[in-house]
C-alpha cells in the first residue's frame, strides 16, 4: 500500500510490537528521568502512529501519582512542523510535557514556550515500541549526563567546534556566544529538557560560518538508514549548499526542495552524543545520542540559541568523530580526553 493511499503510512523503522508491560519498563524509566511526581500533570503530545507508545508513558505516569492526559493530533510530516495552538499551550500549562511523534516536536513553539514557562519535559521524535525495551534506556543516565557536563562547560568556553570522521567528515563553525543545550536524558529540574532515550549536547553555529562537509554513514532524520548509502552534505557559509550522494541524498534534496524555503538548508547544529547503550541504525533517537557519534542539524536552530525559523530540522548522523574545541581534542569515538 502506497503512502498516496493511506496518508499516515511510516516509512521507519518497523519492529515487532512490544506489549504495554514491555513498554513499561522504558516508560518507567522515563518518569524516573524527569522526576515525575505525585499530582502533577503529565502532558503527551503524540500523533497517531504513536498512541501505544503515549498510553504505555500515561500508565507509567498513573502508577506514580501523577495526572496524565494525552493530545494527539495527524502526523505533521516534517520534522520540526509547527503544532496547533491548543497543543502549544497544553504543553506550557503543564507542570510536565512529553512528545513521542513520529516526526520532531523539539524545534517548535509548544517545547519552547513551555521551556520558558519553567516547565520540563522531553521530546522522543520517532521513538519506537522497542526503544522503550532495549537499548539505550539501559543507560545509567546521570553518568551520561555527568559527561555532557564535563564536555559543556569546555564548549561553553569554546570560539570554534571541528568535527572530523575517518570517511571525510571535516566541518567546523564559529559558537562563542552561543548557549550549550544539554539533552543528556535528564529533565528533572524547572526549565529541563530532553530527547529520551537520547543523551546528547548540541549547539548552533554562528549563521554563517559554518564550513566543510558532512559524510553521513549511520541515518538522516525523514530519509533512513545510510550506513549502505552514504550522503555527503558540502557546508559553505552556514549553508548546505550541494548533497551528494545515491539514493539516500536524492530523497534528502527532494525533501529541502519540496519545502521551498532557503532556510531549510541552514547548517544549525553540531550534536554530540553520549549515551554508550546505544544500539546503532536501530531508532534515530539512538542513532542522535550514540557515544561516539554526532550529528549536523539542518534547518531551525531558534530552539537552541539561533535565529533562523525554518519549516525543518533535520539530523544527519555520523559516527567515529573526533570532536576539537579551539583545535584541541575533547572526544575521540566516545572517549573523552579533557
Amino acid at each position: 500500500m502506497s503512502t498516496k493511499e493511506w496518508s499516515v503510512a511510516y516509512w521507519h523503522y518497523m519492529p515487532g510490537a512490544s506489549s504495554p508491560m514491555q513498554m513499561m519498563k522504558g516508560a518507567m524509566k522515563c518518569m524516573q528521568c524527569g522526576d515525575v511526581k505525585e499530582g502533577e500533570t503529565v502532558l503527551i503530545s503524540t500523533d497517531t502512529n504513536k498512541l501505544r507508545i503515549a498510553e504505555a508513558l500515561a500508565g507509567a505516569a498513573y502508577a506514580v501519582g501523577a495526572i496524565p492526559i494525552v493530545m494527539m493530533i495527524p502526523p505533521t510530516g516534517v520534522h520540526g512542523a509547527q503544532l496547533p495552538e491548543p497543543v502549544v499551550a497544553a504543553c506550557r500549562e503543564a507542570d510536565v510535557f512529553l512528545q513521542p511523534a513520529t516526526w520532531s516536536q523539539t524545534h517548535t513553539k509548544a517545547r519552547v514556550e513551555a521551556i520558558k514557562a519553567g516547565k520540563r519535559g522531553s521530546t522522543m521524535c520517532e521513538v519506537t515500541e522497542d526503544a522503550l525495551c532495549v537499548g539505550a534506556i539501559e543507560a545509567d543516565y546521570e553518568a551520561c549526563d555527568k559527561l555532557g557536563r564535563r564536555l559543556g562547560a569546555a564548549l561553553s568556553e569554546a570560539d570554534e567546534v571541528r568535527i572530523t570522521t575517518p570517511l571525510g567528515t571535516d566541518i567546523r563553525g564559529q559558537v562563542k556566544g552561543r548557549p550549550v543545550q544539554y539533552e543528556t536524558g535528564l529533565f528533572k529540574k524547572p526549565g529541563q529538557f530532553a530527547a529520551f532515550p537520547d543523551s546528547e549536547i548540541n549547539i548552533s553555529p554562528i549563521e554563517g560560518t559554518a564550513e566543510g562537509k558532512v559524510v553521513s554513514d549511520v541515518s538522516i532524520m525523514s530519509v533512513g538508514v545510510t550506513i549502505y548509502d552514504h550522503v555527503t552534505l558540502i557546508v559553505k557559509g552556514g549553508k548546505v549548499v550541494d548533497i551528494q550522494g545515491g539514493m539516500a541524498a536524492a530523497k534528502l534534496r527532494q525533501i529541502l526542495k519540496d519545502l521551498n524555503n532557503e532556510k531549510a538548508y541552514n547548517y544549525a547544529e553540531f550534536g554530540i552524543g553520549l549515551n554508550p547503550k546505544s544500539r546503532l541504525a536501530a531508532t534515530n533517537l539512538e542513532d542522535l545520542g550514540r557515544l561516539g557519534n554526532c550529528h549536523a542539524g539542518i534547518g531551525s536552530n531558534f530552539a537552541i540559541g539561533g535565529s533562523v525559523l525554518a519549516p525543518n530540522h533535520i539530523d544527519a548522523m555520523y559516527r567515529d568523530a573526533t570532536i576539537y574545541f579551539d583545535g584541541k581534542v575533547v572526544l575521540d569515538n566516545g572517549i573523552c580526553k579533557i
